[in-house]
């Protein structure tokens, strides 16, 4: 059975991103939207080209992000001496600059490190519960974990970069964070998708101004800014100045940012202290690694899913996949995404001491487990959701902002980060241009089962200073030592699938990385009990699918995907998922043409 569902996505534009490619361009009345202007600008390729898809192949470093003026950043770090982390950096605080909708200093996340001369380290710095947080204490009244004071979490980004930028970066501290200071300052041009997020929430924006201040059309009264318009964002450009100072962390963990924001949340029902502020560190380990094909997998331990994404790859080789497209492999691949899924619920920060399940989280990743998850997986069929054995119920986590970094010397950097739901909590301080978090809602909710009957998940209830599960797999692939494929996604949920899947399909079938990313992807995550398609799926293998028992759904866009191919011969080969439309950027070298 097909349901027909369209899910609208929205879309970033782009630009190539060569170095000095950009020209900014007042756009004639005629080519301007409805309800522009002249003050409408435009990010224009200086030849007056749009690639059709964002594909570059180069020799000496690249940067892949959602945006492509964040990914411009990056590289020119790259340019100066920086190495990947230092790239990475700088490239996550833009996006949080310019789509603060999606990422930014008020969040947290993880990032996946690869070094040259052999050594990897994963970075959890997750936002975390605060001290006075409790089980229950969303108890009959859910929505208070997604708006409000309630829903935010102790931010770990800052000192996330901090951490690794102390281990592995190579400029000063300072000059990761200028490019965006400059940004915040002087402006940046409101590209389509974060004017379409505008948009959405212009009348809460518009009844809130004492705190969105920034958001309000400077042209026109009464209308809050649009696309292609010129945004400043002058209060986070004085928090930002504060951070790159030698004693930055300190004053977002423990000075005046921590002051302000904990009691800004407080002011909104929040219960967030300057001491939790204090207490908050990120965890710096060893990642979680296997291989695949003979490669190594280096990918980011609970809460991440990188267990999940291991165990599927596993299932993947131990079945020989082939690269026939056909409904056979086509259901196999829905079929391991549904296994995958069942080993999430079972998933969580694993310093929860009183939950201990970490001897069951290294089984889901051992080639065993694989074996025997495949004799379960019929090619004739599909089966209910029982069949799987999920332990609890999954949480169903939202937004999010991917990169990848890869630098001249073969340092490799896979960072996601994210505030959660779109524009965090409903929350910004003006005192700091902070968009706080919704972290809290990534937590599970006791006391409660679900259309199917499965319980919240007790590793992933709440817990002073825990961490909640996560979708996100930022991994890298390391192929003769050295870092091959640096791969990640946005898209909540369908970010552990799409990350699968492009392994697969670039790795195991050895498709370029450009047509890695542009076809199309299925996504299943067991409950409910359909899969998702996008546009583009053949007739033949939706027909094949239908008559195993599947119901599929159509979507318009869904995850977004940031990766970066290194070949054996030193050709570097960066791809921005085309749908959202992000942005690459190269270090120009013998090699430097793009492929569309």
């Amino acid at each position: 059975m097909r349901r027909r569902l369209i899910l609208g996505l929205g879309i970033i534009g782009f630009s190539l991103c060569a170095h000095a490619s950009y020209q900014v361009v007042n756009r004639p009345a005629a080519e301007r939207p409805p309800g522009t202007g002249e003050h409408y600008y435009h990010w224009n390729i200086a030849d007056g080209k749009e690639p059709h898809d964002l594909s570059i192949e180069v020799q000496n470093g690249a940067v892949s992000s959602d945006v492509d003026l964040c990914s411009q950043i990056g590289v020119e770090i790259l340019k100066k001496g920086g190495n990947a982390v230092d790239g990475a950096i700088a490239t996550a605080v833009c996006l949080g600059t310019v789509n603060g909708f999606a990422s930014g200093i008020g969040g947290g996340g993880f990032m996946v490190y690869r070094g040259a001369d052999g050594e990897s380290k994963s970075f959890n710095f997750r936002e975390a519960a605060p001290k006075a947080a409790f089980r229950e204490m969303y108890h009959g009244e859910p929505l208070l974990a997604q708006v409000g004071g309630l829903a935010f979490g102790v931010p770990g980004e800052v000192d996330g970069f901090w951490k690794a930028h102390k281990l592995y970066g190579n400029l000063p501290w300072k000059d990761l964070w200028l490019p965006s200071i400059a940004l915040a300052e002087k402006g940046f041009v409101i590209q389509p998708e974060l004017g379409r997020q505008i948009k959405k929430q212009e009348e809460f924006f518009l009844e809130n101004l004492e705190d969105w201040k920034f958001l309000e059309s400077p042209y026109e009264a009464g209308r809050v800014i649009r696309e292609g318009e010129l945004l400043r964002r002058p209060v986070l450009a004085k928090t930002l100045r504060k951070i790159a100072e030698d004693n930055g962390v300190e004053e977002f963990y423990r000075g005046s940012i921590a002051e302000s924001l904990s009691s800004y949340a407080q002011k909104h029902g929040g219960i967030v202290t300057k001491d939790d502020f204090a207490q908050y560190k990120t965890i710096v380990t060893e990642p979680l690694t296997s291989t695949f094909l003979g490669k190594e997998i280096v990918t980011c331990p609970p809460p991440c899913s990188g267990a999940v994404l291991i165990e599927a790859l596993h299932i993947a080789e131990i079945s020989h996949l082939s690269n026939a497209s056909n409904p056979v492999e086509s259901h196999r691949v829905v079929e391991m995404m549904k296994w995958m899924s069942a080993g999430r619920t079972e998933l969580g920060d694993p310093t929860d001491t009183d939950v201990d399940n970490m001897d069951r989280v290294a089984e889901l990743q051992s080639k065993e487990y694989a074996r025997a998850v495949y004799q379960n997986i019929s090619d004739d069929r599909t089966y209910d959701w029982k069949h799987y054995n999920p332990s609890y119920e999954a949480n169903d986590p939202k937004g999010t902002s991917h990169l990848s970094v890869l630098d001249k010397d073969g340092n490799a950097v896979a960072l996601t980060t994210t505030v959660n739901l779109y524009w965090g909590a409903k929350l910004h301080d003006p005192n700091t241009g902070i968009v706080l978090n919704s972290e809290m809602d990534d937590f599970s909710i006791p006391g409660r089962s679900n259309a199917y009957d499965l319980k919240p998940s007790i590793y992933n209830f709440i817990k002073p200073f825990k961490r909640p599960l996560s979708s996100t797999a930022p991994t890298i692939i390391v192929e003769d030592g050295k870092a091959s494929l640096i791969i990640g996604a946005s898209g909540g949920s369908r970010i552990v699938t799409s990350v699968f899947q492009a392994i697969v399909k670039n790795v195991l079938w050895d498709l370029t990385l450009l047509d890695t990313l542009k076809s199309p992807r299925l996504h299943h995550q067991l409950i409910p009990e359909v899969a998702t398609m996008e546009a583009g799926i053949p007739q033949a293998i939706i027909d094949g699918l239908e008559a195993r028992g599947h119901t599929l759904v159509d979507v318009s866009g869904g995850s977004v995907i940031q990766a970066i191919r290194r070949y054996s011969d030193g050709r570097i080969v960066a791809v921005a998922d085309w749908w959202r439309k992000g942005g690459v950027c190269y270090i120009p070298g013998t090699l430097g043409q793009s492929q569309y």
